[in-house]
């Protein structure tokens, strides 16, 4: 309760306004990155130059070319809404420019160290020095025309804001994708990304989108690209469809802008999904349509707009898409996509089958018995021993003792086999299968950077990588648990799932070891021969923890004997 003749409603200082701004517009490096090279497109620039540190933790820096500031607009620039963006209140309904509500670079400077160095004609500029929020020197500087933004040490004050912040690796991910996202808008414009002394990316400036896309998913992808265009009314789709791979990316800009639309999302996820249910291809679509008609005043990093007329907007995707979509799921361009990004299911692996003459960790002594730990199957006698009676729709394995019957799902049980093998035999000697020939696979940028980063982590589990030239990598060698086949699509798979975050608690060689043995298990509709059924039983058998697999999905369903004569009548 509020003491008598205490105000309850009060104006809160500048500082902590900022704050609050910062968390609505800065949620990530990449956040930062989206918002200063916005300016400088603003500020038409022609080359820009994005320079990472830790992912864009310890720094963000963006140069450009642009029409720079003088001296009294570079301290404005730091005031909250202050812009040279709008006017008037006309203004708000046909926006042309990225930014333009006066919040960003103030936001930024409240989260960070940042220092902004601008001139508008070669020779003298200013420099502007910012402390979380506060201003710590302003002094004249010899620069070219032009404007450099640097951002150093973000949320190191807010540490509940800097915690939340993912690994390097995720975040570099991150801010490579929302370049790579704001090059493909805008062709015309040179970008370059370094992350501390490797450069990630290098795009000179380009004629057409279709110029750009080989830098952006590689030439092999972009020579299989489909081309989208379309126009209904006054909108406009262009774009191209890309084969999937591992992950799968969505670009989509309305007049310019890198939005993240979820009405636009969801639309053309509808118009790309297979008869699988699976994503069968990537989509880099740009849409025109008259500036009254979006509003992208709308949040406040702009990611997000408002369409006057959106069923006429998704009408015009899904009329764009349909001749693709029809492609796409047509005989042979699904077999030429399929081939190319791997979305077709792999021949499904045999399980490793130890010959009697080979020492195994398995024991010969009651192949077709094996005990139910209590805490996973909730046995009240763990010493009892089950029988492996078949297989239910070719996917969960029965098996029957004392208290009832298991099922046990095939592929989240060998899954964990898989995973405990590569941990335990992981280290500075792992059981490797050296690759006859090296097979040689063109990445992502983020991805490329981020084997580099995990080559010694994968090197323990006996996966050999490395770099080639460019964003190229070579594959020498894998875990000799694994299949050698298909090595290219394991290790793409793999990196995607590093780069998508850590699970809780997890270390980078966990995480690893789990995609590799998440892929190379066998998969669910597998008819299993009863040799193969029941050493997979034997071998879940041995392990410290049977009880899920590494994702934490639950290895065994129980159902009691006498829950089953209930329900069937019997009692």
């Amino acid at each position: 309760m509020y003491p008598p003749g205490v105000p309850r409603i009060r104006i809160l200082p500048d500082p902590l306004i900022n704050q609050i701004a910062a968390g609505e517009v800065v949620e990530r490096p990449a956040s930062v990155l989206k918002e200063l090279v916005e300016n400088a497109l603003d500020a038409e620039a022609r080359h820009i130059q994005v320079r990472l540190a830790a992912g864009g933790r310890d720094l963000v820096e963006v140069e450009d070319d642009g029409t720079g500031m003088e001296a009294d607009d570079v301290l404005l620039a730091i005031e909250r809404h202050a812009t040279s963006k709008i006017a008037s209140p006309d203004d708000l309904q046909a926006i042309r420019t990225f930014g333009f509500r006066g919040e960003a670079l103030p936001s930024i400077a409240a989260a960070g160290r940042l220092t902004i160095e601008s001139a508008d004609q070669d020779g003298s500029g200013t420099r502007v020095r910012v402390e979380f929020g506060r201003i710590a020197g302003c002094e004249p500087c010899a620069r070219p025309r032009g404007t450099r933004v640097a951002v150093r040490d973000l949320f190191a004050q807010l540490p509940a804001r800097r915690k939340f912040l993912r690994a390097e690796g995720t975040e570099l991910r991150h801010c490579v994708t929302a370049l790579g996202a704001l090059a493909f808008a805008h062709p015309e414009v040179a970008f370059r990304l370094d992350h501390g002394a490797r450069t990630l990316l290098e795009l000179p400036s380009t004629r057409s989108a279709s110029h750009r896309l080989p830098d952006l998913v590689g030439p092999d992808r972009a020579r299989a690209a489909q081309s989208v265009s379309h126009r209904t009314g006054s909108i406009e789709v262009t774009g191209f469809l890309v084969p999937s791979r591992a992950g799968h990316d969505l670009v989509v800009t309305v007049n310019g802008r890198v939005v993240r639309d979820r009405l636009l999302s969801g639309a053309i996820n509808r118009a790309l999904r297979g008869p699988s249910g699976t994503l069968e291809a990537e989509a880099y679509l740009a849409l025109q349509l008259p500036l009254d008609a979006v509003d992208v005043n709308v949040h406040p990093t702009k990611a997000e707009v408002r369409f006057s007329d959106p069923g006429h907007v998704m009408s015009a995707i899904a009329q764009a898409l349909a001749p693709a979509r029809q492609r796409l799921h047509g005989p042979a361009p699904v077999r030429r996509i399929v081939a190319l990004g791997g979305s077709e299911p792999a021949e499904q692996p045999r399980l490793p089958f130890a010959p009697t003459s080979t020492p195994s960790r398995v024991s010969d002594a009651a192949p077709d018995r094996w005990p139910v730990p209590a805490e996973a199957f909730a046995s009240p006698h763990p010493t009892h021993l089950g029988r492996y009676i078949g297989q239910y729709r070719d996917t969960y394995l029965l098996v029957e003792d004392d208290d009832g019957l298991l099922l046990v799902d095939q592929h989240v049980a060998h899954e964990r086999v898989l995973f405990e093998e590569l941990m335990a035999e992981a280290g500075s000697h792992p059981a490797m299968q050296r690759l006859l020939l090296p097979e040689v696979i063109e990445l992502p940028p983020a991805l490329a950077a981020l084997a580099t980063d995990a080559q010694p982590e994968l090197a323990a589990l006996g996966l050999e990588i490395e770099p080639a030239s460019g964003r190229s990598l070579r594959i020498l060698g894998t875990p000799a648990a694994l299949r050698a086949t298909a090595a290219g699509a394991l290790v793409e798979r793999l990196l995607t799932d590093l780069a998508e975050g850590a699970t809780t608690g997890a270390t980078l060689r966990e995480r690893a070891a789990a995609s590799l043995a998440c892929q190379a298990a066998i998969k669910k509709n597998r008819p299993l021969p009863r040799p193969e059924a029941e050493h997979l039983l034997a071998r879940l058998r041995t392990l410290d923890d049977p009880h899920r697999c590494p994702h934490g999905r639950p290895i065994v369903l129980r159902l009691p004997h006498l829950e089953i004569e209930r329900r069937i009548g019997r009692r």
